[in-house]
């Protein structure tokens, strides 16, 4: 009685923080829509004012985006109707790095990028001048825009010379933190059904359960790969951790570094392969590949075929995005199997020592950042676009559609409509290349992106988000996140990146070694390496960077 009356507690509890918050959205969402005249005299909004056709080039920094560029979805078609705008969206091909800098090195830049705001090559490209400023776009061409920015967007992505050029997907303000219920976007192990009812559900929140039971799959399954990682295995992509399912173990063999490439000891900053936790993680995955129970090749496998794999349920277990396995795999499993044994569900998170892994929660400064460039033909017109983009009107078109033709609004709370969702669970990949919700815009809010992940998965994702929300925990005050990274142009940038270099090839050596001589020689031989490469000289840039970021994080500059 007492279990079903706190199960019922939770539920309401659950009701009312979405309800709350999907109410002031979707508040928000029609009155920007009724905002919109029909014609455009006395437009309420900049973008509003100039809905002729327009179109533009906005590169997209990642290769694997192969789905965003426009190929005529429903939501194009939306998105164009109103606005007029059509963004010729373009992807690298190839190496993604070597990509951009050709791009650059050409003296010619796209009218608009999207960047990860951190990276390397952003900070060069906005150091040499070549981005706008948002606020001189918008103080010319959509001055209303700059007071629907948040102010931690602009507290803290505001550049040194007091200028802030690009805006931020993703950045969660604290409020939305604490009322969001996807807390944390770690990846977790996740098995097919059927196995896991076949095995008789058992309880894997350990390491050696979790090997226990892949034993047992080898045993009773050879036609499945055992297991897979997260591909693939970059430490110039993922940060310092690698990759997103090392992330993932990292927070359990070491819950203080909350699976986070810089960690804390006291007041210093230390690097996550200073980390025993960081050790033993590898060690983890070593184990999985010299019992026969992971592939090598898994190591370097592009992230686009990894997800083919996981669709066509090639392993056993895989670790992935959870709304993900909901939203892609599994309806693309069923689509092709027509059994739903083959979808995955998750795991126990592992648990080490007996204690519970920790996460660095969402509230983060942000993803990629999206900019307009001083090569741009008709910057006003983009800044417009932006505004539009940002706007909530703008996210619930691009994340849902139109009102009353694919999604419904009940109780404050966007719901897709049955026929939309009968058609996503029968077409898989198709769907969304036919509709193209969510990656028109390449532009991002949290609150809206986090509605349409609950309209799309079934209850048991939110199921799955309340039960694993407990490990996340809030870090950004504590400023150890990748805004640390020194300067990329500097000594010290020099050094750091050979650091990089020198523990991807080690982690690498450690994972595949065929004994444990040669794991504990492998990284003896690369820590030796990275002392010698300057590890001190990067420590102490990374650490005062630290202290300043916390200190604007506080407020306390």
């Amino acid at each position: 009685m007492n279990r079903r009356m706190g199960a019922l507690r939770t539920g309401l509890v659950l009701v009312l923080v979405v309800a709350s918050v999907a109410l002031c959205f979707a508040a928000g969402q029609k009155e920007g829509a009724a905002a919109a005249p029909s014609g455009n005299a006395g437009a309420a909004l900049s973008w509003q004012k100039d809905t002729s056709p327009f179109q533009f080039d906005l590169y997209f920094y990642g290769a694997w985006g192969t789905f965003y560029p426009w190929k005529g979805s429903y939501v194009e078609k939306v998105i164009e109707q109103k606005t007029g705008v059509h963004p010729n969206i373009i992807v690298p091909t190839g190496d993604e790095k070597e990509y951009l800098s050709v791009l650059v090195a050409s003296g010619k830049l796209p009218d608009a990028m999207v960047l990860v705001w951190n990276d390397d090559m952003t900070v060069r490209i906005i150091q040499a001048g070549k981005i706008f400023p948002i606020k001189e776009l918008t103080d010319k061409y959509a001055p209303e825009f700059w007071e629907q920015i948040p102010k931690d967007v602009k507290a803290y992505h505001t550049k040194a010379d007091g200028n802030l050029y690009y805006l931020p997907s993703f950045m969660s303000s604290k409020e939305e933190f604490q009322k969001s219920l996807e807390k944390q976007v770690f990846r977790p192990f996740f098995i097919q059904k059927g196995i896991y009812e076949a095995l008789g559900k058992p309880s894997v929140d350990t390491p050696e359960k979790l090997i226990s039971v892949l034993k047992m799959i080898k045993q009773k399954y050879p036609d499945k790969k055992v297991i897979s990682i997260e591909p693939p295995l970059d430490v110039n992509q993922w940060g310092l951790t690698a990759c997103f399912t090392l992330a993932y173990l990292l927070g359990a063999f070491a819950p203080e570094t909350y699976g986070n490439e810089f960690y804390l000891d006291g007041n210093t900053v230390k690097f996550a392969f200073e980390s025993k936790g960081m050790v033993a993680s590898a060690r983890f995955l070593n184990t999985l590949v010299r019992q026969g129970l992971m592939s090598v090749d898994v190591l370097t496998t592009r992230q686009e075929t990894f997800g083919d794999q996981v669709s066509a349920g090639l392993f056993a277990v895989t670790t992935r995005y959870p709304i993900d396995i909901y939203k892609l795999h599994n309806p693309k499993i069923v689509q092709v199997t027509g059994d739903e044994n083959n979808t995955y569900i998750p795991l126990d998170y592992l648990h080490v020592n007996g204690k519970d892994p920790q996460y660095a929660g969402g509230r983060s400064t942000g993803w990629v950042g999206s900019m307009v460039t001083k090569d741009a033909k008709n910057p006003g017109r983009i800044i417009r676009y932006f505004e539009y983009s940002w706007s909530d009107e703008g996210q619930m078109d691009n994340l849902f559609g139109k009102l009353g033709e694919t999604y419904t609004i009940a109780n404050g709370i966007p719901r897709y409509t049955p026929a939309i969702l009968d058609e996503l669970n029968k077409t898989g990949d198709a769907f969304w290349d036919k509709y193209g919700f969510e990656r028109r815009l390449l532009m991002w809010r949290s609150v809206p992106a986090t509605y349409q992940k609950l309209a799309i998965a079934p209850q048991g994702y939110t199921d799955y988000l309340l039960s694993t929300g407990k490990y996340a925990k809030d870090i950004y005050d504590l400023a150890i996140d990748s805004a640390i990274y020194p300067d990329p142009s500097s000594k010290e940038g020099v050094q750091f990146q050979t650091i990089k270099d020198i523990w991807n090839k080690a982690l690498a050596q450690m994972i595949i070694a065929p004994d444990d001589a040669t794991f504990e020689g492998a990284y003896t031989k690369g820590m030796n390496e990275i002392a010698a490469s300057g590890l001190e000289d990067v420590r102490a840039v990374l650490q005062a960077k630290h202290v300043a970021d916390m200190n604007k994080k506080l407020g306390k500059q």
